[in-house]
């Protein structure tokens, strides 16, 4: 697709020619009418002047009449006798009163012909000169629009890149930023119609500048958590290097294994966390039921609920269906119970239950219960926060599991609550839309 301005100009100056055109038609079609009109006029008053001559008679000569050679006069008796004829010594052969069209020595002649008492009087020009008057005048009334035109189109064609110069700025203006550029586009003069683009753009840079601000946030702290467990796994390479026996080669060798598990568990949550983000996650939400997500999450840590110990549950009702990625709900619900299993007491109990609350707007429930120590009011407000955990949190913590939740939840335009579970422990409270429908929550 072209650009503005070209297709702006090529509009115009398609409209401001075809105007002009037709108005030259017009003005051309005019002037030959109102001049054949004036010929026609220049005709009868001619034949109007010669009425004191149409007694004379035959064979008297007429004073000279400054006719020229383009036009013929014929004088006739009252009894059809020729008194006098012109030069170039053409005959009107028929009389007809008024105006009538006639050919003369194969040439089309204008002739009007007027009675008198005396006689009648026949004044004749031909079609040929009246058309070459008539275009030369019709032409002389052209020139002047044709310079109007010209003038016109200079004019639009100045009016269109002035138009359109706050454009440029505005384009001259992005084209020297850069890739970290992301102040405010100051456009003083803009059009009225451009500046909902600039507002657009402006919120468009501050959501990248929001964003890249997040990202070396999360670079940052992941490259500080992750130094802790890879110089973990140093340490534990030197240990195994210096052990001295089968024994504590197999103790160095378990923690070796620990250690690459806590820094494989570490950077599947960074990179869990990292494809979960808002405003980077595409957007692949669909209608679904949220009972097969929240079975399929609790299955994927049922290996260290055995190992501990933990009774896993899950209740659900019937109808439970949301607009959602039942992929990334799946990873929301392994989340919240796996922190339940890891900080929860061994043998202790983890309840799943996703239900559709009574509210006027129906929205489906998930909730996680355990019965471990839970999280104290006054600190529950930074427990979505990256990398925050628990002084007596258990080992092999990585605190981004509520971080993951909550970039699910918002990905989902869902809302988390943290709350006390009877008779002790945590209830997380994940509230989702039904599907189809806007979340209404008190």
């Amino acid at each position: 697709m072209g650009s503005i301005r070209t297709r702006l100009l090529a509009g115009l100056l398609a409209l401001v020619a075809a105007t002009a055109i037709s108005a030259g038609v017009i003005t051309y079609n005019r002037m030959l009418a109102e001049t054949s009109s004036l010929f026609d006029y220049q005709l009868r008053q001619m034949a109007l002047s010669l009425r004191d001559e149409a007694a004379i008679g035959p064979g008297i000569i007429l004073p000279s009449h400054p006719t020229g050679s383009d036009f013929i006069i014929q004088i006739l008796s009252p009894y059809g006798t020729l008194n006098y004829a012109s030069p170039p010594g053409l005959i009107i052969t028929e009389a007809v009163l008024g105006y009538a069209d006639m050919r003369l020595a194969g040439e089309r002649w204008r002739v009007y012909s007027l009675y008198t008492a005396d006689g009648v009087i026949q004044v004749a020009q031909p079609w040929r000169v009246r058309e070459v008057l008539a275009r030369d005048a019709a032409l002389r009334v052209l020139v002047p629009l044709l310079l109007l035109l010209v003038t016109t189109a200079a004019a639009v064609v100045w009016i269109v890149s002035r138009g359109l110069a706050p454009l440029r700025r505005l384009a001259a203006d992005v084209q020297r930023r850069d890739a970290h550029s992301f102040e405010p586009i100051a456009a003083p003069r803009l059009p009225r119609e451009a500046a909902p683009l600039v507002e657009e753009l402006n919120r468009l840079l501050a959501r990248l500048s929001e964003a890249f601000d997040k990202q070396r946030a999360f670079v940052a702290d992941a490259a500080h958590e992750l130094r802790s467990p890879l110089t973990a796994l140093s340490l534990q390479l030197q240990l195994l290097d210096r052990a001295r026996d089968e024994a504590a080669r197999h103790e160095a060798r378990s923690k070796l294994g620990a250690a690459v598990d806590r820094a494989t568990h570490l950077a599947s949550q960074l990179l869990t966390l990292a494809r979960n983000e808002p405003q980077d996650a595409p957007a692949r939400l669909g209608r679904i039921a949220l009972e097969p997500s929240a079975s399929a999450g609790i299955a994927d840590v049922h290996a260290l609920a055995a190992e501990r110990g933990v009774e896993l549950s899950l209740e659900a009702e019937p109808g439970a269906e949301v607009t959602g990625d039942a992929d990334a709900l799946r990873i929301l619900v392994r989340n919240l119970v796996d922190n339940a299993v890891r900080y929860g007491p061994p043998g202790g109990r983890v309840q799943v239950r996703v239900r559709i609350a009574a509210d006027p707007g129906h929205a489906v429930v998930l909730e996680v219960e355990d019965s471990g120590p839970g999280i104290p009011a006054s600190e529950r407000d930074r427990a979505f926060d990256r990398f925050v955990r628990r002084p007596d949190a258990a080992d092999g913590g990585t605190g981004l599991g509520l971080a993951i939740v909550k970039a699910i939840a918002d990905r989902h335009g869902a809302r988390v609550s943290l709350g006390d579970a009877q008779p002790q422990g945590l209830r997380v409270t994940v509230a989702f839309a039904p599907a189809g429908g806007p979340l209404r929550l008190p």
